[in-house]
């Protein structure tokens, strides 16, 4: 009877035991399971490395507090709340495109998302932070596509005060290694922030001047152009180069048909005391932008047009068959794409893209619509490489997935350790002809070489911020041969990109503010300086010895208790 009641004793023991073990188990997976979810949905996360890898860091927030001086003395937080005092009630939007969740279970999102509640949280009366689903609400981003025709994706971020925006894509707040273009090293997202930020609140509008003392008019005709730089963000003026300065919030220059050329300064010659083209090469080296367009009827202009070649660009002429000692311009004929179904007017026709390189990044949102926009040309003189500039072809890694990346030719060249690249934007169909005065076409387009009708030059000037971020600060010249291609007609015509093109590539080649001195986040840079190795290692032995030694002590009791009784 006694033994029965042992091992009664026993049986009770075991199960209370088995059930005391199994509620403890249950019980921490329970409360593991519950932190992890308010972890996520608080973003209780402690940052211990050195450089505080994910977290805003002070230059940040004086930035956005204060300005940056470089760039504009008003700060975003001031320019908000001078709009308010002015009865303008607005706030500085970040707008994820998808849902919470999904930002919080991606890593790569969650890190740009916990930064933007950074700043919500540092300026809760000033930043909003807000999430929508595009696939749910595709109409809640609609306008931001309205001009800029840029894609937005569930990665998208958009950044938004006013009528003023940029979106960012998912990459742009990372950097990657060369060698690995898919895999990021580093992480950049105050700076993309900032930038942006600094961007849509700039209080002062940055300027287009348009060169006005080389014969160039305006008519009704081409004002439509001048509002189309009014619609990209640009307080247009005009610039008489030869008595003016370039105004210094200048960030882009038109030279729109000129019919006399620039002046270069001529030691010789006391008439000759402004060299306008040194003030272009000032201006481009500050990163700035230079859109040229050259009528074909115009005679060459013989300094300006060798000042283009510098940068890559070469109007095309040849010897007139009835006066030799005459250059004529070559006008491209294309017939199987002009617009007239009778083929009537050869010369007014549908380009097509340039596929590759920087000059199909201008155009890579209008070429992605399920019918790619049609982009018009008329009385186009063509466009070569200069002779400086050496052909290259682009052949992209075996490894590369994005369907962008494919092989193209451009143009290269340096000189006194300045290097430039000259890209295709829009070029003719196969068989296309140009012609220079005669019945004998000077250029036939073929398959490998199309004939140029617009081209863009860039040149990387990477200024060094510390030993390991640079900012590049690029400048650009987009070059076309013809000035009707600005006409009204055309740009006013829904059925044609005309008027789009201009606002994507004014959007492309407008320099932006970007702030120095907020230097990335190296994913490397994981060390624990709180901590030294070798405490780090005697934390791990006592955390791994002292629980076993602790539970095999209890079992130990546990066993004699249970062999007295």
């Amino acid at each position: 009877m006694k033994n029965k009641s042992a091992i009664g004793r026993k049986l009770r023991y075991g199960g209370v035991s088995a059930v005391l073990t199994a509620l403890i188990i249950a019980v921490v997976i329970i409360i593991n399971v519950l932190f992890s979810a308010l972890a996520q949905r608080f973003l209780w996360y402690t940052d211990l490395t050195p450089e505080l890898v994910f977290t805003l860091s002070d230059e940040a927030f004086n930035i956005i507090e204060k300005g940056d001086e470089k760039f504009d003395t008003q700060s975003p937080i001031e320019r908000v709340n001078e709009d308010r005092a002015n009865g303008i009630n607005e706030t500085i939007n970040i707008i994820f495109c998808t849902d919470p969740d999904t930002l919080q279970g991606n890593s790569t999102q969650h890190y740009v998302y916990k930064t933007a509640l950074d700043l919500e949280e540092r300026f809760p009366d000033h930043i909003d932070v807000q999430t929508v689903n595009i696939i749910q609400n595709p109409s809640a981003v609609s306008r931001f596509k309205t001009n800029s025709l840029s894609k937005i994706y569930t990665t998208s971020v958009i950044i938004e005060y006013g009528s003023e925006y940029r979106i960012r894509e998912l990459r742009s707040f990372y950097t990657f290694d060369t060698d690995d273009s898919e895999t990021p090293w580093a992480y950049n997202g105050e700076k993309a922030f900032v930038s942006s930020i600094l961007a849509v609140t700039r209080a002062a509008t940055p300027k287009a001047c348009i060169t006005l003392n080389h014969g160039e008019t305006f008519d009704l005709e081409t004002m439509e152009f001048v509002n189309t730089l009014t619609d990209a963000g640009y307080d247009v003026e005009p610039l008489m180069l030869d008595e003016e300065e370039i105004p210094s919030d200048c960030r882009l220059i038109v030279v729109f048909d000129p019919k006399e050329d620039f002046s270069v300064f001529d030691p010789s010659s006391p008439l000759e005391t402004v060299d306008e083209l040194d003030k272009l090469e000032a201006f481009l080296d500050k990163g700035n932008s230079l859109m040229v367009f050259m009528n074909p009827a115009t005679e060459k202009l013989d300094d300006f047009e060798e000042f283009l070649e510098e940068w890559g660009i070469k109007f095309n002429r040849s010897a007139d068959p009835a006066n030799p000692d005459k250059l004529v311009s070559h006008l491209v004929e294309d017939r199987t794409q002009s617009i007239q179904s009778s083929n009537r007017d050869a010369y007014t026709f549908r380009a097509e893209y340039a596929i590759g390189g920087l000059g199909a990044s201008l155009t890579e949102d209008m070429r992605s619509r399920s019918t790619p926009q049609k982009m018009i040309f008329r009385n186009a003189m063509s466009i070569s490489y200069s002779d400086t500039f050496k052909p290259t072809t682009y052949v992209p890694a075996e490894t590369s997935t994005d369907e962008n990346d494919v092989q193209h030719e451009y143009g290269s060249g340096s000189d006194n350790g300045v290097y430039r690249s000259i890209f295709d934007v829009f070029v003719t169909s196969e068989g296309a002809e140009a012609y220079a005065g005669g019945t004998k076409p000077a250029q036939v387009a073929t398959a490998n070489e199309r004939i140029k009708l617009m081209t863009v030059s860039v040149e990387n000037k990477h200024i060094q911020e510390d030993n390991y971020s640079t900012t590049n600060q690029a400048a650009y010249v987009l070059a076309c041969g013809s000035t009707d291609i600005v006409q009204s007609e055309l740009l006013q015509s829904g059925a044609y990109g005309n008027t789009d093109f201009y606002l994507t590539a004014l959007r492309a080649i407008g320099r932006e503010a970007v702030p120095v001195g907020l230097e990335f986040k190296p994913f490397s840079d994981d060390t624990i300086d709180t901590v030294t190795t070798a405490e780090a290692t005697q934390y791990t032995v006592w955390l791994a010895v002292v629980p076993a030694v602790a539970a095999l002590a209890t079992g130990i009791v546990v066993i004699v208790r249970r062999k007295n009784r």
